[in-house]
């Protein structure tokens, strides 16, 4: 598959935690494409099964996005506005968004200049933000309420070196990467039972993975999600090179999930690197390997840097080896598996 591309149609779609519908819908055309059996379940995963026998394997990445939600509308016109998700407020400043009201309305979000202020000049909250859609009140209360979601308006940037970026990568890169393993997996006879699972509302407790893990019923999992990848100013321990998959490793994780995940990228020559976890892993892996009477799982990470903007920055080239990764993964899990897993 042609993951740039993919990764530009896919990131362009609106899908905040609870209001996933319309990437839903992209996400499973896409599943069809290698899997017969694609169904969207109760609570709005989009879930996708490959394989006829063996041990059962689900695999989980969100599809849902960090993003903004409008809360009040101003007698001149602003629209106030709260974060859905982990929103950082000093990117927020001269922000080009879309908010998705009965039509799609393009605005910025302006804030009180710094010749206005009095005293030191600091960094605005959210409270002292407003979008401007450059319409009178009466003509957005037509268009706007609240409650109506908002996102970053952004092009994806191609930058050197294989990399790009783009919003909401976070998490549908990953999305991208379960395709690549799909799509190598559908030309291999499968030992074991896949369901790949595309979860709402992560970025807001990890909801969807909860409920698909119960449903599910699995043996074992892979949960998918991103890590901080090396950035400006912050400690080498907290973040991993762009080049190379995150392994989870951590309470949450399985040592033996692990150990077979470690094992499959040194036979696959992928580059790799542990990313440790002290308690929690804060995605869905969590909610996962609690799942009825628990779930041994592994977590596979892609680095990215600037989480939670609009120019997250990932390695398209560690994208397609994370699938790879998966697919290698996946491909040796069969009726033996439980021989492996053992302590």
């Amino acid at each position: 598959m042609d993951v740039a591309a993919f990764l530009q149609e896919i990131c362009a779609l609106p899908g905040h935690s609870g209001m996933e519908g319309t990437v839903a819908s992209r996400v499973a055309r896409e599943f069809a494409r290698y899997s017969p059996n694609v169904t969207v379940d109760k609570l709005g995963n989009v879930r996708a099964l490959m394989g006829e026998k063996g041990p059962k394997v689900l695999v989980c990445a969100h599809m849902d996005e960090v993003g903004m939600i409008v809360t009040a509308i101003e007698d001149n016109g602003f629209l106030r506005f709260w974060q859905m998700g982990g929103i950082d407020p000093r990117i927020l400043p001269g922000s080009e968004v879309t908010v998705f009201g009965k039509k799609s309305l393009f605005g910025v979000i302006g804030a009180k200049p710094p010749h206005l202020n009095d005293g030191p000049l600091k960094a605005a909250g959210l409270g002292d933000l407003a979008i401007d859609l450059g319409l009178p009140k009466e003509e957005v209360e037509k268009l706007v309420r609240v409650g109506d979601p908002v996102s970053f308006r952004v092009p994806m940037t191609r930058l050197m070196n294989n990399r790009a970026a783009y919003k909401t990568f976070d998490d549908r890169a990953c999305i991208t990467s379960m395709l690549v393993a799909m799509e190598e997996l559908s030309r291999v006879e499968l030992r074991c039972r896949v369901e790949f699972c595309a979860t709402v509302q992560e970025e807001v407790g990890s909801r969807g993975a909860q409920v698909a893990a119960y449903d599910a019923d699995p043996d074992l999992a892979v949960a998918f999600d991103v890590c901080h990848a090396t950035t400006p100013g912050t400690d080498p321990w907290d973040t991993m090179p762009i080049e190379k998959v995150g392994l989870g490793m951590g309470p949450t994780i399985h040592p033996k999930m692990f150990e077979r995940m470690r094992d499959t990228a040194k036979a696959l020559n992928v580059d790799i690197q542990v990313d440790p976890s002290g308690g929690s892993t804060a995605t869905d892996a969590d909610n996962i390997m609690q799942a009825r009477m628990g779930v041994p799982t592994a977590l596979l990470s892609l680095p990215l840097s600037y989480m939670h903007t609009m120019v997250e920055t990932i390695s398209l080239t560690t994208c397609r080896e994370a699938g790879r990764l998966l697919a290698g993964f996946l491909k040796g899990v069969d009726e033996k598996w439980e021989d492996w897993l053992c302590f």
